[in-house]
């Protein structure tokens, strides 16, 4: 097995500039529009860089990821608090996964800190702010019940794709230790 080079090694700057890539892609061109939000597949990335290059990474893909498909893929005007948002979705995405064996407990765990503790709040206090005229209650109340099938589906959806990619030799990266 081949010693960890660090984050700066450009095996980890490539991996961390594609799964930016398919943040952009799965969070902006493949949407499932519901009434009050959109779901994407944007967080699957974050997961994986989560977890196979820890939470520095993790935080870059969110941030980038959500910075560049704003610019990309337009639906309005730029706001920072939805980047800063992803950028602590990727902290809890490393902190929680990071090298450590795809359990379902620590899928559920990651998946409903990210969604329910950062995301809902967050998102919902962003939009209050862009939108003033529901309020931050009105809109997090609005958006909550999307949560109870988004927090699911993205529970097997990460457990699914980490389980898929600890069989997976990657040259240079540490396997998820099983």
């Amino acid at each position: 097995m081949q010693k960890n080079k660090g984050t700066f090694h450009v095996e980890y700057i490539t991996f961390t500039a594609l799964l930016v890539a398919l943040q952009v892609v799965l969070g902006n061109v493949l949407q499932i529009p519901l009434m009050e939000k959109q779901y994407n597949f944007g967080f699957l990335p974050i997961a994986v860089a989560g977890a196979l290059l820890g939470a520095p990474s993790a935080m870059i893909v969110g941030g980038l990821g959500d910075f560049l498909g704003a610019h990309i893929f337009p639906q309005g005007a730029y706001f920072p608090g939805f980047t800063l948002t992803n950028v602590l979705v990727g902290l809890v995405c490393g902190l929680v996964l990071y090298r450590r064996k795809p359990s379902i407990v620590r899928v559920i765990i990651a998946v409903a800190v990210s969604l329910l503790v950062i995301n809902w709040p967050l998102n919902s206090f962003w939009l209050s702010m862009l939108y003033t005229s529901k309020g931050f209650m009105g809109w997090f109340a609005m958006r909550g019940p999307n949560y109870i099938f988004e927090v699911p589906a993205n529970i097997v959806l990460v457990f699914l794709c980490l389980k898929g990619l600890s069989k997976v030799n990657l040259p240079g990266f540490m396997a998820l230790k099983n």
